[in-house]
């Protein structure tokens, strides 16, 4: 569907004016191209720079790349294997696009990465190159246990505040029901 509307846009660009209808039809097509990457990069791994001139760019990255990728395979595959299009030939064609979709997925992924703005989802701060902080050493005199996930490696204060090391939250003082020892 998308391909028959830009197909429609293109032509009436074309026609209008040869040259610069095709030049507004490509830049439109890679401005498309880039946008919907970027959406999926944002939605899936990381946040990606916004506006048509990050999308132009990152579209015609994208296109120029896909198209060596995908163009050299499918014509070496079309003339040494002589594999036109019939339903004897279906299952090779059906796993060369599946096995594309990975290739697009990871190619996609590395081109927004130059246009991207924060750091990857779930990415933890050790593999980013930060060191994580050593947690509290266990301080619970009375051997009291978590609330919420039962654990009993505490760090208590005197006032009877505590900070769960098992599930990292922190227990107000009014949440227990054993005493102290003292």
């Amino acid at each position: 569907m998308f391909l028959f509307g830009w197909i429609f846009l293109a032509a009436a660009l074309i026609l209008t004016g040869f040259l610069i209808g095709l030049i507004i039809a490509l830049a439109l097509l890679c401005i498309i191209y880039g946008f919907v990457n970027s959406l999926v990069t944002r939605l899936l791994w990381f946040p990606v720079a916004k506006g048509w001139k990050t999308y132009l760019g990152h579209g015609l990255l994208l296109g120029v790349t896909l198209f060596f990728v995908e163009t050299l395979p499918r014509i070496v595959l079309v003339t040494t294997a002589d594999l036109p299009f019939t339903t004897n030939n279906l299952v090779t064609i059906v796993l060369l696009y599946t096995a594309y979709a990975f290739v697009d997925g990871v190619i996609g992924k590395r081109v927004a990465q130059i246009w991207q703005t924060g750091r990857e989802y779930g990415i933890t701060r050790l593999r980013a190159g930060f060191a994580l902080p050593t947690p509290p050493s266990p301080k619970n005199p009375d051997a009291l246990r978590c609330p919420r996930c039962g654990g009993s490696s505490l760090v208590v204060e005197s006032d009877r505040s505590a900070y769960c090391i098992d599930c990292r939250k922190g227990i107000y003082p009014t949440l227990w029901t054993a005493r102290t020892s003292s």
